[in-house]
């Protein structure tokens, strides 16, 4: 069943949509038909398991032969799906493995991925279980749209189940939508704020984008799974030279490139081993149905590492769970929700609700430039001047590049909302509210009050709010 809003989407904003792996670059096909350029070509695709960060873990001695026979053959109509009253039961790795919504085939590409995988055993251990927050959800959102179960597995070929990841390409996110794909379906992005990231935006959308897909190739998941990863238009440009040339318009018999026609291979060999194969190292985790992760409004502005300082959550687990968060802090004008692991929720409001808010928050000392950042806007967001701006990062134009990192404070880290500062001689208001990148409505005396006047003295105290409100 779709949904009235994949049902919606207009074909003609489609029509040249790429996935994770696209660039803008136009490429002509033989229908004439401008599509952009896919990104993840054989020289820098890699194949799900191999992530940079991470410690590489394959041992070449643990495995026979990759020739031998794999661990089970491909099962045939024998196995059907559980009744409702067995998968009630299920938890969400069996949910995925018990469903038989996408058929794999019995074919020598699928295997050869599969056999890899199995040499990599502990690593796609280590993959789900990255999913963990996550997987109970998905299953959930997918079942809920009557959709197969086992696109929850689509993550692992994408991102790896990491929400931080962004491709060169400007993917971001889990389902690893593009900019150009996330502003058609409808995904919120602002300068604080990235539902691409973010676990149920981008869940919902993929949902939605999926339902689309597969509506246009008329329920073959095959197809659906090649346009998600180059485009919808480039699929239905070669199932019409197919037509055209009274050539069958399956997956297999397509002329895709080359980065596609191993895509959905991929996900075909990771499905039949989460499905079928038992071996030693390949431990599929234990992970209710469900959100693996509990949804808490603040009320009030905080930062990841504040909140990780004052709950003792680690902050890293913070940055996965809440990577939405552009600058690792809830927008000025909210709202201010946070993720946490399931069972955390209440511990974080008891928290939070002992701590000041000098001890939730502090603006980033550093700005991520997105696409459509310039200088002056970075420094109207940031309360500081273009040329300070500049200065601290030694710009000496205004061009900026996307992805780079922009000091944005001199101060990065405070552990009060509030600072000491202590007037020397030469020193005006302005000058100090300068320095700190702040309005000179935040400088208060040695009590906290306003100043009655401009005129400082050599000497004196003051108090330097650094919480700024926009």
């Amino acid at each position: 069943m779709l949904s009235r809003t994949a049902a919606a989407f207009a074909l003609s904003s489609l029509v040249c949509l790429c996935m994770a792996q696209t660039t803008d670059v136009p490429e002509p096909t033989a229908d004439g038909l401008i599509l952009p350029k896919l990104g993840n070509t054989p020289e820098t695709d890699r194949i799900l398991l191999r992530e940079i960060g991470d410690t590489y873990v394959y041992d070449p001695n643990a495995m026979s032969d990759e020739n031998s026979e794999l661990t089970s053959t491909i099962e045939s109509d024998a196995s059907q799906n559980p009744s409702p009253d067995v998968a009630s039961t299920l938890n969400a790795w069996e949910t995925i493995q018990q469903s038989r919504r996408i058929e794999i085939p019995e074919n020598e590409r699928i295997n050869k991925y599969r056999r890899d995988y199995h040499k990599e055993a502990i690593w796609v251990t280590k993959i789900l279980n990255r999913a963990t927050p996550f997987i109970g959800h998905i299953v959930d959102a997918l079942d809920a749209r009557y959709l197969p179960v086992e696109l929850a597995l689509l993550p692992a070929i994408e991102s790896g189940y990491r929400p931080e990841v962004k491709s060169s390409q400007y993917a971001a996110g889990i389902w690893q939508f593009v900019p150009m794909t996330a502003e058609a379906i409808g995904i919120k992005r602002s300068v604080w704020f990235d539902g691409r990231a973010d676990i149920r935006q981008s869940t919902t959308a993929a949902m939605d984008y999926l339902s689309y897909l597969n509506a246009e190739f008329h329920g073959d998941w095959l197809l659906t799974l090649a346009a998600y990863n180059a485009g919808p238009g480039r699929v239905r440009a070669a199932v019409k030279r197919n037509q055209k040339d009274d050539k069958p318009t399956d997956f297999w018999s397509l002329k895709l490139p080359p980065e596609t026609y191993d895509y959905v291979p991929k996900f075909l060999a990771l499905l039949a081993m989460v499905r079928y194969d038992s071996m030693q190292d390949f431990v599929i985790p234990d992970v209710s149905r469900g959100d693996g992760f509990e949804i808490v409004d603040l009320g009030r502005r905080a930062s990841i590492d504040k909140l990780a300082a004052v709950t003792g959550i680690d902050e890293n687990v913070l940055r996965n769970l809440n990577a939405g968060l552009v600058h690792g802090v809830t927008p000025p004008k909210g709202p201010h929700v946070f993720y946490v692991w399931r069972g955390l929720g209440d511990v974080l409001q008891t928290k939070v609700a002992e701590a000041k808010q000098g001890e939730l928050f502090t603006l980033p000392a550093t700005h991520i430039v997105v696409a459509g950042d310039t200088i002056s806007g970075i420094a109207q967001l940031y309360k500081i001047s273009q040329r300070r701006l500049r200065s601290m990062n030694a710009l000496e134009t205004s061009k900026i590049l996307i992805g780079q990192e922009l000091a944005v404070r001199r101060n990065a880290k405070f552990s009060e909302s509030s600072i000491e500062y202590v007037v020397s001689i030469g020193d005006t208001l302005s000058e100090i509210a300068d320095k700190h990148s702040v309005r000179v409505k935040n400088i208060r005396n040695a009590d906290g009050e306003a100043l009655s006047s401009d005129l400082i003295h050599p000497g004196v105290k003051l108090l330097i709010n650094i919480e700024e409100e926009s």
